[in-house]
């Protein structure tokens, strides 16, 4: 048992190793998320300051809290103009990346563990291309990505997350009933993204007038953060995607100014806006901040396997760029996304989905769940890798274009 004191000390270290990761984000373009799950390795497994059992319940609601704070924030911050750009380009994006790298996962694991078919495609549904909104949202802002590569990346990681999602819940569905049903889980995906866009569409079109008369209110945050919250649940009970909805959501709350253009309105919530913005970041960075340092937490340490979940985890990761690869070739060809293909390619990180995915698995008990949070883990911290390494490279090239453009700056005036 921990005593309050320990509690509150250790979150006190994680916020401060959180902050300077962050820092070291800035300087280097590493992002932090790699340093908190190594960091919760060694607060959990190594030194054994936490409990992973009392952990494991609880991970797969904050994980899902936290993708939620980290999607209404990305939602406000993008551009519904750079949304409509690249929105079907995104869809087969998504449908390429997710089917295709789900099925060559599911016979590559299958062939090298000897799972059965069943219990690889559902491991497989877990890490099939998904792309952890929590990491290449912030990611691609802080790179200077254009708004057309940012809006792209942000919704690919929503529909990738609904896909990863539901192709889970399918695979279990039949695992438990021992019955599978392809039409039925076509129209889950199709109902999941229409009920929640209109969902989230509704909801936030009439808090938008409702905000407006009370944005000089206190606590308009704390209130909006509920209805946020609301629409998930709404979203959810009527067949929906929750995720979709609220960042449906924070996109139309963050571009309100749509709303004056159909309804002859002139609704003014600038200074609103930016306050609600301000909060928003803060308290997605602290949640993020925790959920990765309580997903290494709950890391197994085998000696025994650590050596083949390792080199899995590095297939796995070939797997995924060979399809992400093939996927942003084809959905970008054509447009002025190709210019920034490789930034694409690299932004690859997984976290949230296949972590509170794989916490799910071993709450219901299924067979090979303990060895699908290790590898998962494997698979986080290795696609962050490639994601840190596609940053640095960005932002090298970005410093070097300068300095080549003042060296001919400085050429051109010494002609003169």
């Amino acid at each position: 048992m921990v005593d309050t004191v320990s509690v509150f000390t250790i979150v006190t270290a994680i916020i401060i190793a959180g902050f300077l990761s962050e820092l070291f984000f800035k300087k280097t373009g590493v992002p932090i998320f790699i340093f908190l799950i190594l960091l919760g390795i060694v607060i959990g497994p190594i030194l054994n300051l936490l409990p992973r059992t009392s952990l494991l319940p609880a991970l797969g609601v904050f994980a899902e809290l936290t993708l939620l704070m980290v999607l209404f924030y990305g939602g406000m911050d993008t551009s519904f103009g750079a949304i409509l750009k690249g929105g079907g380009r995104t869809f087969v994006q998504v449908t390429v990346y997710v089917f295709g790298s789900t099925a060559a996962i599911a016979v590559v694991v299958s062939f090298l563990t000897r799972w059965d078919p069943l219990s690889s495609l559902i491991f497989a549904s877990m890490v099939g291309g998904e792309t952890t909104a929590a990491v290449v949202i912030p990611l691609s802002r802080s790179l200077k990505l254009p708004e057309i590569t940012v809006a792209f990346i942000t919704l690919e990681s929503v529909m990738n997350a609904i896909f990863s999602i539901i192709l889970f819940f399918a695979f279990v569905g039949i695992y438990q009933t021992g019955s599978a049903n392809l039409v039925d889980t076509v129209s889950k995906i199709a109902a999941n993204f229409s009920v929640g866009i209109v969902v989230g569409a509704v909801l936030s079109v009439g808090w938008v007038f409702i905000l407006n008369r009370f944005q000089q209110r206190k606590y308009t945050y704390v209130l909006t953060l509920g209805l946020v919250f609301g629409t998930y649940v709404i979203s959810s009970d009527v067949g929906g995607s929750g995720e979709l909805s609220v960042l449906i959501f924070g996109i139309i709350l963050g571009n309100y100014q749509l709303i004056n253009r159909l309804t002859n309105r002139a609704i003014s919530m600038d200074a609103l806006r930016q306050r609600l913005g301000l909060f928003q970041e803060e308290i997605s960075f602290l949640m993020e901040t925790l959920f990765f340092v309580f997903l290494g937490l709950t890391f197994q340490i085998n000696t025994s396997s650590i050596i083949a979940n390792l080199g899995l985890g590095v297939g796995i990761v070939l797997v995924l760029v060979l399809f992400r690869t093939a996927a942003t070739t084809i959905s970008t060809a054509g447009s002025e996304l190709a210019q920034n293909r490789r930034e694409i390619i690299l932004m690859c990180a997984q976290g949230l989905v296949p972590a509170t995915l794989a916490v799910t698995a071993v709450n219901l008990g299924l067979p090979h769940a303990n060895s699908f949070v290790n590898i998962v883990t494997y698979v986080i911290i290795l696609t962050n890798l490639i994601a840190a390494a596609g940053a640095v490279w960005r932002l090298r090239s970005q410093k070097s274009s300068f300095r080549e453009f003042m060296a001919g700056l400085d050429y051109s005036y010494g002609m003169r």
